[in-house]
């Protein structure tokens, strides 16, 4: 379900090495060159991959980021099977002063859908093992776990959150967001196995209601607002950039919720069309 696309492991890594970086960024700071992936979104770097713990430069890269970018966000999307090792973790943490934040993605309550997910064997034990970790270090940092609801996992979802309440009982360390996953990359090669609606995603979410609001800090990421129970809406997050996202005319027109709503992902769209929005019409306005 990875947003990469095939060929990604097969270009020149090169570009991604450290004194690339480096010559790419201080062109960036001089203003003569450009370092941002979506334009009007700069305000913060993401380190992601691949898995980013593997690069041999990481320390490296990281340190320097950190250094030259002293007080913009760094986001770290991390599968957190590297913080695994505690002396891998201790040398992060060190160079990772805020503000500086942990994304780590879980799929399954268990290592059988987890593992099945990831393709890795053994992936989910690191991953809660670097968790554990993680928190014993008690980081400045910010922690966010994600789970990217896909057909493969939508029905564990109840157990996903039932595992991280019993493992992680202090909501208030980390924030937990749920996401919609995209469809490009790897994750529309395998649409077959991964098709799931928005409403079906919506429809599991409503069901674990309850356990959702055992969290401290709760999002949701790439739904319409129009789609979920109004109790989740509050939790939304407008996510991705414009050029990625549609509002149907007939459908969000005169919607109002639009203004703070997400709309279509662009590609969603074209593989389900928008039949499942259901406009919210402005007060006053004729149906």
């Amino acid at each position: 379900m990875c947003t990469n696309m095939k060929g990604f492991a097969a270009q020149d890594s090169s570009q991604y090495r450290l004194k690339g970086q480096m010559l790419k960024m201080e062109s960036y700071l001089r203003g003569t060159g450009t370092y941002s992936k979506n334009a009007g979104k700069s305000g913060y770097l993401s380190l992601t991959g691949g898995e980013p713990t593997l690069h041999p430069e990481f320390f490296k890269l990281l340190a320097y980021f950190r250094r030259r970018l002293e007080k913009t966000p760094i986001n770290l999307l991390t599968n957190g099977r590297k913080l695994s090792d505690t002396e891998f973790t201790a040398r992060l943490l060190k160079i990772a002063r805020p503000p500086f934040g942990f994304i780590i993605p879980v799929h399954g309550p268990n290592a059988r859908l987890h593992d099945r997910v990831t393709g890795v064997k053994g992936s989910f034990a690191q991953t809660m093992k670097g968790l554990d970790n993680l928190f014993a270090a008690r980081p400045a940092a910010r922690v966010e776990l994600r789970v990217v609801l896909h057909r493969l996992n939508v029905s564990a979802l109840p157990g996903i959150l039932k595992m991280l309440l019993e493992k992680f009982p202090d909501t208030a360390r980390y924030r937990l967001v749920a996401v919609h996953y995209e469809i490009e990359g790897q994750s529309l090669a395998n649409h077959r196995r991964l098709a799931l609606r928005l409403g079906d995603s919506a429809r599991a979410l409503r069901a674990c209601l309850g356990l959702a609001r055992q969290f401290r800090n709760f999002e949701l990421y790439h739904f319409p607002l129009c789609v979920l129970p109004a109790a989740l809406r509050p939790k939304a997050r407008i996510t991705l950039p414009p050029a990625e996202r549609e509002y149907p005319p007939l459908k969000c027109g005169r919607c109002a919720l639009r203004e703070k709503c997400l709309g279509l992902m662009a590609e969603y769209r074209k593989k389900f069309g928008d039949g499942e929005l259901r406009p919210r019409p402005a007060a006053g306005a004729r149906r």
